[in-house]
């Protein structure tokens, strides 16, 4: 049980990997017997993992069609974002409230494995994007891991993982220098904004961040990058 358990998040991980990077486009047919050859997994492996990812809003699936990955969707990404947004902010509230000096130090540290990472970006943007996000979301999740509602926690997450597949993408396919430069060092910024928040103790400058910072990001994503959003005709 615990080695099929385990056989399942790491295909899972496979695959939110390769969806997000583009590997597997939006609106491909994902063929259960190809996965099981291609990631050398058994066929209920990977049912189960597909069947997972369809919770998670990568995959879609009707009877007697299979399968496929879900079509990206630009109103989808503004919907998810806004609440993350939200979220965040009143998670950034109740953790200010209860702060005491263990979170404040886990914030120094999230904050500095990620502007390791910041730099990588530039210059291997396909590669390091994944390790980017893994440390982008760690440090957001500290943000809000203090708040003392594991309820708010899980929902901030499953927000976050839900436009993942967006951000990645868009790291991977903008090809402009100039353009990714201008959003990873603004980006860079705001993150050493929030933790200069948390460490002071500032709710209202950290909410107002988080708020921007967010949804700039989505702007980001929808305006610099080719992706086949739905909706995307007719607008500029």
């Amino acid at each position: 049980m615990i080695k099929n358990g385990s056989v399942i998040a790491s295909l899972s991980d496979q695959l939110r990997r390769d969806i997000s990077l583009g590997i597997l486009q939006p609106g491909e047919k994902l063929n259960i017997e190809a996965l099981k050859r291609g990631y050398s997994v058994s066929h209920p492996s990977v049912r189960e993992a597909l069947s997972l990812l369809v919770g998670e809003g990568y995959v879609s699936f009707e009877e007697l069609k299979g399968f496929r990955v879900l079509q990206a969707s630009q109103e989808q990404l503004k919907d998810s974002s806004r609440v993350r947004a939200e979220m965040e902010a009143l998670a950034f509230e109740w953790s200010v409230e209860l702060t005491n000096v263990d979170w404040r130090s886990s914030m120094v540290a999230a904050h500095y494995a990620l502007s390791e990472l910041e730099q990588q970006i530039l210059e291997d943007p396909l590669n390091a994007a994944l390790e980017w996000d893994n440390r982008n979301k760690n440090f957001h999740m500290t943000i809000v891991g203090n708040s003392g509602s594991q309820k708010l926690i899980e929902l901030v997450s499953v927000q976050y993982d839900q436009t993942r597949r967006y951000r990645l993408m868009a790291h991977a396919n903008d090809r402009s220098e100039t353009s990714r430069s201008r959003w990873v060092e603004k980006s860079a910024e705001e993150h050493n904004a929030l933790k200069d928040a948390v460490l002071q103790g500032d709710i209202k400058a950290g909410q107002s961040i988080l708020r921007s910072h967010i949804t700039k990001a989505t702007l980001h994503v929808i305006e610099g990058t080719e992706l086949q959003m739905e909706g995307l005709k007719g607008h500029s």
